[in-house]
């Protein structure tokens, strides 16, 4: 699945099977306006190698582990675009900027996917406006295999490890994300609230090729799930399990849609059994 950010920072994720009642594949890539979900499968490529180069909030050089944290003393590991094409694609170290913003504080980035903010070791600038405004989120301890995050936030992995995010979770069905977020699928672990940035398109039916860029409530899906969609995805609707008998009606974009699980018999986190997404079955 793959998300794009406000700021022209894509989160990459493959978007394997989404919107045929199943969860979506393994997350590939993301972007400082918040996560995302391709509606295509295609896995982003990790730079072997980055330039070294300068800005105002630091040195910028080699590859590094963001799990390990291996930069030198006084640089941190983050993610970027190696490409300028806003998909990250590899990591890199860079100069810890003085002073720097601790968690939850308002940060600024430079050029949004280079890698460049004022936030101190172990965060990132995220979920930027336009004019590279964010926050300071926390990336993930541990490891891949056990990830960890504090203060009651679930680590959202995405863009194949590349980009391990401490993020809120949420529920589609009763979202309580901030303004400017959405409640979108994680990877990970069920919903996390990632940046919505729909902007003036992102209503049902609309074409979509990231999981942010439809309106709360929607979802990217595949195009065969929506009908009348001529693009490799378009937003459709979430609904409510539970409903589907007393409301047969609930899909109210199409009549040739039905509510179907999001996630497989069994394998939905407790509190999101309910959760469905108009679609057509296969």
């Amino acid at each position: 699945m793959t998300r794009l950010g406000a700021s022209g920072f894509v989160v990459l994720l493959t978007l394997a099977g989404c919107v045929t009642g199943e969860q979506g594949g393994e997350s590939e890539t993301e972007s400082p306006g918040g996560s995302d979900a391709s509606a295509t499968t295609g896995e982003a490529q990790t730079s072997s190698s980055a330039p070294t180069t300068s800005g105002t909030t630091g040195e910028v050089s080699g590859e590094c582990s963001v799990w390990t944290q291996d930069c030198p003393p006084g640089a941190k590991c983050v993610p970027f675009d190696s490409t300028g094409t806003g998909v990250v694609d590899g990591t890199r170290c860079v100069e810890i900027a003085s002073p720097a913003g601790k968690a939850g504080d308002p940060c600024t980035a430079e050029g949004g996917i280079v890698g460049l903010d004022d936030c101190d070791a172990d965060l990132l600038c995220w979920l930027l406006d336009a004019d590279g405004l964010g926050t300071c989120t926390p990336m993930c301890g541990g490891t891949p295999a056990s990830p960890t995050c504090e203060g009651g936030l679930v680590c959202d992995v995405s863009t194949g490890g590349l980009l391990p995010l401490c993020l809120t979770t949420c529920n589609p069905l009763a979202p309580t994300c901030p303004i400017g977020q959405i409640c979108i699928p994680s990877m990970s672990i069920g919903f996390v609230c990632d940046g919505d940035v729909s902007g003036d398109a992102g209503f049902y039916g609309d074409p979509c090729e990231f999981l942010n860029v439809c309106d709360p409530g929607l979802l990217c899906a595949a195009a065969t799930n929506v009908p009348g969609c001529d693009a490799p995805g378009c937003c459709t609707e979430f609904c409510d399990l539970s409903l589907a008998q007393s409301m047969p009606g609930m899909c109210s974009g199409a009549p040739d849609q039905e509510c179907l699980p999001f996630f497989d018999q069994g394998m939905a986190p407790p509190g999101l059994e309910d959760v469905g997404l108009c679609g057509i079955k296969q």
